[in-house]
């Protein structure tokens, strides 16, 4: 299948991403960026095949991951990365739950399984404080703090997680968008502590009526560092799960390519209409670019 016709900078297929990756054409893909559905943590839709719905994360929800990493394995090119964001979930105490579910470790056994390389991980620091007020975590909060220690913790930082399709890159990633040796210094810490939290695109225009959880949109500093760094200007980047399509927004406000999945209505149009405001924004900053250079 072909992802993009001559000339498109970008495509949204409208529908689940599992079904739809085994339509598309093997390793048609160069880079692939996204968070998939954190299971029993955010509602994003009521369909049954939406990952988010499940709370069973030891059995629905690891179906679909198994099902869903499979098929990405085949759409990426050998020698390729991919890039996943997730964070371990906190048990639903409703349920008799305790302590934090394994998120992190689920992710990489299943792509391993699936045939991927674990090559590496980055954290990604998190304000203990606006956690504390956004989750209301008693872990983390002055109470549970000061009521008993013993069942305090810190705050959940975001984890991205590198893997690799085995074989041979037949294209090198070492175009001068990359980033600069100083940029390398700063990029190659274990943790990032320079991602602003609030650094995402507006989430208002994707909610919907029935939405029972919020958006957690990834951060675009998160974004556009991990395209610059494994992808080159004209290549494909790939995000399954769009939302409201944070990830293809910086990739072509960087010179890529790029191509979504999205099931759900509303961020969909969001994704469309955030797909047209990053083209625009890129041919208006290029433009001031040359006026500065060759003014008038």
């Amino acid at each position: 299948m072909t992802l993009l016709l001559n000339g498109d900078e970008y495509a949204i297929h409208k529908g689940d991403c599992i079904p739809h990756m085994a339509t598309m054409s093997e390793a048609c893909i160069d880079f692939s960026v996204f968070s998939p559905p954190f299971p029993s943590l955010y509602a994003y839709t009521s369909k049954v095949e939406d990952i988010g719905n499940s709370e069973d994360l030891q059995g629905e929800a690891k179906l679909h991951l198994s099902f869903f990493y499979k098929q990405l394995l085949r759409v990426i090119k050998p020698g390729r990365a991919i890039l996943v964001h997730v964070a371990q979930i906190p048990r639903m105490k409703r349920s008799g739950g305790e302590g934090l579910f394994d998120f992190r470790g689920l992710n990489i056994r299943i792509a391993e399984r699936a045939g991927f390389v674990f090559h590496y991980e980055w954290s990604v620091r998190k304000n203990p404080q606006a956690q504390a007020i956004r989750t209301r975590s008693r872990e983390l909060q002055f109470a549970g703090f000061e009521s008993d220690r013993a069942k305090c913790r810190g705050a959940l930082p975001d984890y991205l997680l590198k893997f690799m399709r085995p074989g041979e890159n037949v294209e090198r990633v070492d175009d001068n968008s990359g980033g600069s040796r100083d940029d390398w210094i700063q990029w190659a810490e274990h943790t990032w502590n320079d991602i602003k939290e609030t650094d995402t695109l507006n989430v208002r225009e994707g909610r919907g009526e029935e939405d029972t959880k919020h958006i957690c949109p990834l951060q675009l500093g998160v974004i556009e560092r991990a395209v610059r760094l494994f992808s080159n200007r004209g290549d494909i980047v790939f995000s399954p799960f769009a939302g409201i399509g944070s990830e293809g927004y910086v990739a072509l406000r960087q010179g890529r390519r790029f191509y979504g999945c999205e099931i759900k209505d509303e961020y969909y149009r969001a994704a469309k209409h955030n797909m047209k405001k990053a083209i625009r924004q890129r041919i208006q900053e290029n433009e001031d670019a040359e006026n500065a250079l060759f003014p008038t």
